[in-house]
């Protein structure tokens, strides 16, 4: 008999069932209680009913995957103005190769005469409290002044370093020096890499609060594939192990590399953590932003509990399946469940091993619970 011929076998008993007041079989019907039913033996249902034990299985020796391709942020740099100002040359264009150190871009700014003005004046309050201080520590030592007068000079010394030291900061991040007057300043790559992304043009007023980067300049010797993995599956997964990686791009051909790391949150609503995977990318055929297959070697020995995908009754975001006990007595359950592969489903709890599922029919006889 086919299944589409079963189905409606069982549908149309089950129908009978519901109006068995009229047919005055009881063994027809079967014995509803609350949240239960129970067919007497010799119930034609029990025919179109295939009932299984909960089995467990081995995991499967690879897990599988899906993510993305990004940059690997550990080698890359997004380049902002510290200053407002205006770019009046650019000397870097997307997919450029560019060293550490080398300009990306020059901007005038009206600011860089008072930021250097700021650091001589920085220069001269420390070398006036400097003599303060040295004046008060041998007045001190005479007693001709107080302790006070003593620590107020020396709070004074301190805090004119402070500034200096602040102010000799702001000007090394733009490459200049209080004592080299300057109307301009240049931005700098601080790592060797590649300009995979430019967000200025010639003329571009720039703020130092914009959002955007003006460049972006990766290294793409190595990239970062990140992806989300199950909660039930972290057992089988640790940190530097290894990976292969397929993109369509190339299809049949795989790329190794590590899971340089294992996130430390599980997400709510997916259940899953997010990891990211390092690769290696010397001849640069992995893009950021490619789509792509990982696998990573499940070194879990333990077992699996799997049931057939048609044994579960999705209800929202419910999924159950019906129970079969002693007698012929049949209840429905609430369990949890994983994503279905090849016609299983990996069961994440809700049931145990060696439990009794209805696997053909379930949804006609859950149908017939509810309707006690």
């Amino acid at each position: 008999m086919s299944i589409s011929t079963r189905i409606v076998a069982v549908a149309a008993l089950l129908g009978a069932a519901g109006c068995g007041a009229s047919s005055g079989s009881h063994a027809e019907a079967g014995e509803r209680t609350a949240g239960a039913l129970k067919l007497d033996p010799g119930n034609p249902k029990l025919d179109f009913i295939k009932v299984e034990p909960v089995a467990e299985a081995d995991a499967a020796t690879a897990i599988t995957l899906t993510g993305k391709v990004t940059f690997d942020e550990d080698h890359t740099q997004r380049v902002a103005s510290p200053i407002d100002g205006r770019a009046i040359q650019i000397m870097a264009r997307p997919g450029d190769r560019v060293s550490g150190g080398q300009a990306l871009v020059t901007l005038s700014s009206p600011n860089v005469g008072p930021m250097q003005g700021d650091a001589q004046k920085a220069l001269s309050d420390l070398s006036v409290a400097q003599k303060a201080y040295e004046r008060a520590q041998k007045l001190a030592a005479d007693g001709a002044i107080s302790d006070k007068e003593v620590a107020q000079a020396e709070g004074d010394f301190k805090k004119a370093k402070s500034d200096v030291a602040r102010t000799a900061s702001q000007l090394k991040a733009l490459g200049l020096t209080a004592s080299d007057p300057a109307t301009t300043i240049s931005l700098r790559a601080q790592i060797a890499g590649t300009v995979v992304e430019r967000n200025v043009l010639n003329g571009q007023e720039v703020r130092a609060d914009a959002s955007t980067p003006l460049f972006t300049v990766s290294n793409l010797g190595s990239v970062w594939v990140q992806a989300d993995v199950y909660e039930q599956d972290l057992g089988a997964v640790s940190s530097g192990a290894p990976v292969r990686v397929q993109v369509p791009a190339y299809p049949g051909e795989w790329f190794t590399g590590k899971v340089g790391h294992i996130g430390d949150v599980v997400d709510p609503t997916s259940r899953t953590v997010k990891i990211r995977c390092v690769v290696p990318n010397s001849d640069g055929r992995l893009k950021p932003e490619m789509f792509a297959k990982i696998e990573i070697a499940n070194a879990s020995k333990k077992k699996v509990v799997v049931i057939p995908s048609r044994a579960v009754i999705n209800e929202g975001d419910q999924a159950k399946v019906v129970v079969a006990g002693d007698n012929n007595t049949f209840r429905a359950r609430v369990v949890q469940v994983g994503p279905t592969i090849e016609g299983t489903v990996r069961v994440l709890g809700g049931i145990a091993p060696g439990e009794r599922i209805v696997t053909d029919g379930a949804l006609f006889l859950k149908q017939e619970i509810d309707s006690n």
